[in-house]
């Protein structure tokens, strides 16, 4: 499944450098409120997407004009030794910090379950699951110490967000059915933020990103089983319910369009598209999977974020 998600998720070599003036920037960056608060839950936190948004201009159906910044720093260019600005720094510290944590809060989830489910097969399935989500975070804790930044202060570093007290209690309440359709949707997300990840300018964590993409690339099989046993077993319905609710959930997962961070985490060759090249990529990824398990992608009242 995810050799095709990466073909339909737009990945791009990270050499070719748009034409767009360094100097070019968004006019009238006034803040917009976000007031779906309840809708941008999930099963761990996309590194970065949730970020005050800005508002730029519209100008075509609620689209913003593209944000094409000229990237600085090449594909795996800079190592923990590096000479780097303070603005480098900072912004890979935040993102390495979110991104530990997001691997942790997966690993809560599917360690949970192991004991609570009965067949063996998917019990073994969620422990190696749970396993690689612990690596994960371990080695963005070990990214964060050779640049000097302790676990402890990781926590410093983090995006401040309501998002998070959100996901929290959303865990506390996971039924099996969430658990499947978030290893559907939400480890899916998840994977099309790691491919930008392993176009980094900061070699480590490409590197990482690399491995990342080789272990997870069965994690959303894994959900679809789970799914067609739950449709055979307990009928559609209940299924179908559940990916109405976490499908909003996945495409709010990526955030507003564009947000104050977006030009320089392009330009810094940290990420290579925006949240909104990310969403339409997991739409486009996604739909034909929703489909095939014989539920309608859901009608959204909002087809724009915040989705609902």
């Amino acid at each position: 499944m995810w050799r095709r998600l990466v073909a339909l998720s737009g990945a791009r070599d990270s050499q070719t450098l748009p034409t767009t003036s360094p100097n070019h920037q968004s006019p009238d960056r006034r803040r917009r409120p976000n007031f779906v608060l309840a809708l941008a839950g999930g099963l761990g936190q996309i590194a970065g997407a949730h970020e005050p948004p800005v508002l730029v201009p519209w100008i075509v159906d609620g689209e913003p004009p593209p944000v094409t910044p000229l990237r600085e720093y090449p594909r795996a260019s800079v190592f923990a030794d590096s000479p780097m600005t303070a603005e480098y720094r900072a912004t890979l510290v935040k993102l390495l910090a979110d991104q530990a944590r997001a691997e942790l809060l997966a690993a809560h989830v599917y360690s949970r379950w192991v004991s609570r489910v009965a067949d063996p097969d998917t019990k073994l399935y969620l422990a190696e699951i749970a396993k690689e989500e612990t690596e994960h975070w371990h080695r963005a804790i070990g990214l964060l110490a050779d640049l000097g930044v302790t676990p402890d202060a990781a926590r410093q570093h983090q995006t401040s967000s309501w998002f998070y007290a959100t996901t929290r209690l959303l865990l506390r309440r996971l039924a099996w059915t969430d658990v499947a359709v978030g290893a559907f949707l939400i480890d899916s997300a998840a994977y099309i933020l790691v491919e930008d990840f392993a176009q980094s300018s900061y070699a480590p964590w490409a590197e990482m990103a690399q491995d990342i993409l080789k272990e997870e690339e069965g994690h959303p099989d894994f959900g679809i089983r789970c799914l067609r046993t739950l449709i055979d077993d307990r009928g559609r319905a209940r299924v179908e319910r559940a990916i109405r609710k976490w499908w909003r959930i996945s495409l709010n997962l990526f955030g507003p369009p564009i947000t104050r961070n977006t030009e320089r985490y392009l330009r810094l060759g940290l990420k290579f598209r925006t949240n909104e090249d990310r969403r339409q990529a997991f739409r486009a990824a996604m739909e034909p999977h929703i489909r095939a398990l014989g539920v309608a992608i859901p009608r959204l009242y909002r087809d724009r974020y915040p989705f609902v």
